[in-house]
């Protein structure tokens, strides 16, 4: 049974005759015919009385219609909820993102694609990298934005990831710290184990900062979770952090000498990661095209 031939019947009954059905399907008589003699052998009982000027309904055929009105108007709905998808009227996008990028470009990035698009709902998952990855795997986010995505992590799960942009990693010291005070920029050498403020193991920016700066035992009473709070450790004069570009913009840094380091390689990249077989949704789409504009 086709939802087409259940149309073509609904046509019938609405015209009352098989001619006007015809012209209204655009199909001829005998296809018209065709179609409601494959229903009646499906059904197993005839659906309309033939009259000479036209059709009537059996009592079998008036059961058919009342269901074919449902199933119909199910699929129009459905269609209607595609096109909203397609039109970005309704949908919902899901992805997840790692804490060290996440307070710091939702707002630029989020903010004007809610004002665009009001009708989508967004769902967030905040989480570490490995996390992540196994979400985009389960298949319950769509994409992640994170960095420093393991080699073997993408082979093993069919992982796609494309770089964004890359951003800048900086010193943060204390205003009267000899590396804050000094002319010449700092490098990675010149940071220590004994005063280095670092986020905890799993934070994919603590990873990359102690193997740039050739660090293996940072001191464990100097680990935080946050970004804001190894800033404010770093106010309070208890060491030196290492921070994104990203996360020094639009905060207060009193007490707080920001420096780029010299050299080259003092950087994070920032990336899209996706499953090789997935398609983005409309949402998604929009909402990546908005990342990389």
């Amino acid at each position: 049974m086709e939802l087409r031939q259940l149309e073509i019947l609904s046509s019938v009954a609405e015209s009352g005759s098989l001619t006007a059905a015809a012209k209204r399907c655009n199909l001829s008589q005998p296809a018209i015919s065709q179609q409601i003699q494959a229903l009646e052998d499906e059904i197993g009982e005839p659906l309309l009385i033939r009259r000479a000027r036209g059709v009537d309904m059996t009592a079998a055929g008036r059961t058919v219609l009342e269901h074919a009105a449902r199933l119909l108007a199910e699929r129009d709905k459905l269609r209607d909820a595609f096109a909203d998808r397609r039109e970005l009227r309704h949908g919902r996008v899901a992805f997840g993102i790692i804490p060290t990028i996440a307070p710091y470009l939702l707002p630029q990035w989020l903010g004007p694609f809610r004002e665009r698009h009001p009708g989508i709902a967004i769902a967030i998952s905040e989480s570490r990298t490995e996390d992540l990855i196994s979400q985009l795997v389960e298949g319950s986010i769509e994409f992640a934005i994170l960095s420093d995505v393991p080699e073997h992590d993408r082979q093993k799960w069919s992982l796609k990831v494309k770089e964004l942009f890359r951003e800048p990693l900086l010193l943060a010291a204390p205003s009267k710290h000899p590396l804050a005070l000094r002319k010449a920029a700092p490098t990675p050498a010149d940071l220590n184990a004994a005063e280095l403020i670092h986020l905890k193991g799993g934070h994919c920016l603590s990873d990359r900062t102690l193997r740039l700066c050739k660090i293996r035992e940072p001191d464990p009473g100097l680990q935080c979770d946050q970004l804001g709070t190894a800033l404010s450790m770093v106010a309070s004069g208890l060491g030196v952090t290492v921070v994104p570009k990203l996360a020094t913009r639009n905060r207060a840094m009193d007490g707080i000498v920001v420096r780029p380091f010299s050299g080259k390689g003092m950087y994070r990249v920032i990336a899209l990661m996706k499953r090789r077989d997935n398609k983005d949704s409309p949402a998604a789409a929009e909402l990546l095209k908005q990342l990389s504009a």
